[in-house]
């Protein structure tokens, strides 16, 4: 009798734990939100003729092994250098296939940055960077003193610079 008392004890504890809804995870307090980081901006360089200078079948283009992203610190120019990161000059190069023309993508982490083409040619790209909680953006990019590109102006992060 004991046992049998035990047993429906038991079935009828599993059936009312069974209809009750399962508990919902609750999140870590320490957990933060996806933090939002959009400082990237794409540069296109096209001469006068509208030829691509970061082409390398163009005769006058820009190399990519001489191009370099600098910062000031106390007055003098820094290139960076960041061995261990995807792109260790804050910077790389590829090609738009929908508009066949080639893009220098560059990170805008400091809001003054020297542009070194190659080694006569070095432009100034300045930016207003806004961090916020959850997110760091670009707000607006002067190149060479013009202002080029402004959020919520612009749709794409993508700028033309003739030379």
């Amino acid at each position: 009798m004991k046992k049998t008392l035990i047993l429906i004890t038991s079935i009828i504890s599993l059936g009312a734990f069974a209809q009750t809804e399962p508990a919902t995870p609750k999140e870590h307090p320490k957990t933060k939100s996806a933090y939002l980081v959009n400082v990237n901006m794409d540069i296109v360089f096209k001469d006068k003729a509208g030829n691509d200078l970061l082409d390398s079948a163009n005769a006058t283009h820009y190399s990519y092994k001489d191009i370099a992203l600098c910062y000031e610190v106390k007055g003098k120019k820094v290139k960076i250098d960041k061995p261990n990161m995807d792109y260790p000059n804050n910077q790389f190069m590829f090609k738009d296939t929908e508009t066949n023309t080639y893009h220098l993508r560059v990170f805008l982490e400091r809001e003054v940055l020297h542009l070194q083409l190659n080694a006569t040619t070095t432009d100034v790209i300045k930016c207003t960077i806004k961090k916020e909680k959850g997110s760091t953006k670009i707000e607006k990019v002067w190149y060479n003193g013009k202002l080029e590109w402004e959020l919520g102006k612009n749709k794409s992060q993508v700028i033309t610079i003739t030379k």
